[in-house]
């Protein structure tokens, strides 16, 4: 059986007492900063308690509740319990990485763009634009990171149809990031924050 040691933290300082049930797809969002690691370890937690619930094993689950000491928590018993499993467990699913989306070139810059690094927000550091992109999930982490690859090695190359295409599509947006001096601290900070 598990510690739960994973789920116990997520109780703290991402779902604790103070945060509404409302809130919980933030609370995911949130938990998301931590390592693929300590994420993957939370995933089988709720995996191991969700086939408890689906064996009707509610005496596990209330020793579960009591030898972790989840009765202080909003998990204090097992319809919390289930009410949690069915909302996080979609919300964990829906941000991770997905292999049937396939790479188009650009199409993450065009969506960052769009709705991380629009031109209200330039003000913003590189670091913030970085946890901007974490909240968008796995798929769109590794697509961002393919186009900032290709975008870094058009500018090495001087592949001057690779680099109008990008400037022209920055233009159109309003963004003047790859055509300014603040290109290749950009690539590199949001990349390290990324990998």
């Amino acid at each position: 059986m598990s510690d739960f040691e994973e789920l116990k933290y997520f109780l703290g300082p991402h779902f604790g007492p103070e945060i509404d049930w409302e809130l919980i797809e933030y609370a995911v969002i949130d938990h998301r900063q931590l390592s693929k690691k300590v994420r993957s370890k939370f995933k089988e937690e709720l995996l191991y308690m969700k086939q408890l619930l689906e064996q009707n094993q509610y005496e596990k689950i209330q020793q579960i509740i009591e030898r972790h000491d989840l009765e202080d928590t909003k998990l204090y018993d097992i319809e919390k319990i289930q009410r949690f499993i069915d909302e996080v467990l979609p919300i964990i699913e829906k941000y991770e990485y997905k292999k049937g989306i396939p790479y188009v070139p650009f199409k993450a810059i065009n969506y960052l763009f769009d709705k991380i690094i629009i031109p209200a927000k330039t003000f913003l550091s590189f670091d913030f634009i970085a946890i901007d992109i974490k909240r968008e999930g796995d798929t769109f982490i590794h697509h961002i990171l393919q186009d900032l690859q290709y975008v870094e090695k058009a500018f090495m190359e001087q592949d001057e149809a690779k680099i109008q295409k990008l400037l022209q599509l920055s233009k159109k947006k309003g963004v003047t990031i790859f055509e300014s001096q603040y290109r290749d601290e950009f690539i590199q900070v949001v990349t390290n924050e990324l990998s």
